[in-house]
């Protein structure tokens, strides 16, 4: 019977034994685990990062559209004034307001947009705008300024933002009397 008990402990401890092989090939190591962990961090911080790069994204497109929407504001202003002071040519030779005509809302032909500046926008501080208006000609391509009075005002209009580059559109307006 003494036999037969050692017997019994030797098939206890190789049954234990592979038992505990067994309990070890179904589980996962520790380097297993650290290398499961590592990878699941490297996708979340990708992950993180694509995330991060749309919201900016995203933001400097709303302040884009801001940005034209002033400027589209200001053109169709421009545009709803006439041409010039003067119904017929000669045209004025001197560009900007006229004399009581100190806001925008007293502006009555095109150029008295000239050297318009508005350093904040209402409602939108961070934006600003300025206008410019030149006599321009046919003949140059409308490129080049010229000195005396043509049918043909080019009105450069320019919205700034403190953290995007300007967005700039030119206007090329004529007297209709071509």
């Amino acid at each position: 019977m003494d036999g037969m008990v050692n017997n019994r402990h030797r098939n206890n401890f190789l049954f234990f034994q592979s038992g505990l092989m067994k309990y070890s090939e179904k589980g996962f190591t520790l380097i297993e685990v650290m290398v499961v962990m590592i990878l699941l961090t490297l996708s979340f911080m990708v992950f993180l990062q694509a995330l991060n790069t749309g919201k900016s994204v995203r933001v400097n497109s709303e302040l884009r559209t801001v940005q034209a929407v002033i400027l589209n504001s200001l053109e169709q202003q421009i545009r709803a004034r006439r041409y010039d002071e003067n119904t017929s040519s000669p045209w004025s030779s001197t560009l900007g307001p006229e004399a009581g005509e100190s806001s925008i809302t007293l502006f009555d032909d095109i150029d008295d947009f000239h050297e318009y500046i508005v350093s904040a926008v209402t409602n939108n501080p961070a934006y600003s705008c300025s206008v410019a208006v030149n006599y321009v000609s046919a003949t140059s391509g409308f490129h080049t300024s010229q000195s005396g009075q043509t049918n043909y005002k080019s009105v450069m209009v320019k919205v700034s933002h403190k953290t995007l580059s300007a967005l700039r559109d030119t206007l090329i307006i004529s007297s209709g009397l071509n």
